[in-house]
């Protein structure tokens, strides 16, 4: 009897020790997740700060606040934030459209590489001089390669990599550096080529006056910036107001 009691509870005391057994791993990946977790969400903390730092150097540059850099970030994301609802051939989670708005910031950083004489000339360029200036694309790109170890060469440096690189291509094929057409624009690019191509409209440039952002939504709309994704432009349409919103916000900011 003795015998059959020691069999039981040796059975017990066994199966009570696999219990804590994986209740005790099951906590340690439960931290090493936690921890993991955290080093992720302080390495892009990191990231986003390079990248505005970079981008504001080239404002500076440019004899910009910076202004600049921020509004189309914030125009990035809410035109990301509609492609995201109307189109999930896309797969944009909340996490994309955070990374695309952040990207969005490097979409200039080659023209630190252009000389002061173009990026600084007050007035419009001459045929030379533009193309020129068209190759910040690829020299931004030389310096997001430079930055691979720092951003880690995951998604975020491929994000920045294609919003700088590609940012300038037109759906209709038209656009530079590579003449791309249709979907094989990247649809980071494709987002901010939009939210770059408003905001410039309604600044005031040393060669044109601002327009307005109603204006400026049906210049969009009717190809007379160069030829957009009709998906990119139904996104538009459902965040124009937002757009415009946000538009009236940076200008009583920048004016008190």
């Amino acid at each position: 009897m003795g015998m059959k009691n020691s069999g039981v509870e040796s059975r017990t005391n066994d199966k009570e020790n696999a219990c804590y057994t994986r209740r005790h791993l099951e906590e340690l990946v439960e931290l090493q997740t936690s921890v993991l977790r955290k080093q992720a969400q302080e390495l892009q903390r990191v990231n986003e700060r390079i990248i505005e730092t970079m981008s504001n150097v080239v404002e500076f540059r440019n004899l910009e606040s910076g202004d600049h850099v921020r509004r189309v970030k914030d125009f990035t994301r809410i035109l990301a934030g509609y492609v995201a609802q109307r189109c999930p051939e896309y797969h944009l989670d909340k996490e994309a459209v955070n990374m695309i708005a952040a990207a969005a910031a490097m979409h200039d950083v080659g023209k630190i590489a252009i000389s002061d004489t173009i990026l600084l000339k007050p007035g419009r360029l001459t045929e030379e001089e533009f193309m020129i200036m068209k190759t910040h694309t690829t020299k931004g790109c030389e310096i997001i390669e430079m930055l691979g170890d720092i951003l880690q060469k995951g998604e975020y440096g491929r994000t920045s990599y294609e919003i700088c690189r590609y940012h300038h291509e037109r759906y209709d094929g038209t656009g530079y550096p590579e003449g791309l057409k249709g979907e094989e624009i990247p649809i980071a690019a494709q987002i901010v080529s939009v939210a770059d191509v408003y905001d410039a409209l309604i600044s005031e440039r040393c060669y044109k006056s601002a327009y307005t952002p109603a204006e400026a939504y049906h210049m969009i709309m009717r190809g007379e910036c160069g030829a957009f994704s009709p998906r990119l432009l139904a996104c538009l349409t459902d965040a124009r107001a937002s757009f415009e919103k946000r538009a009236l916000e940076n200008r009583q900011e920048t004016t008190n």
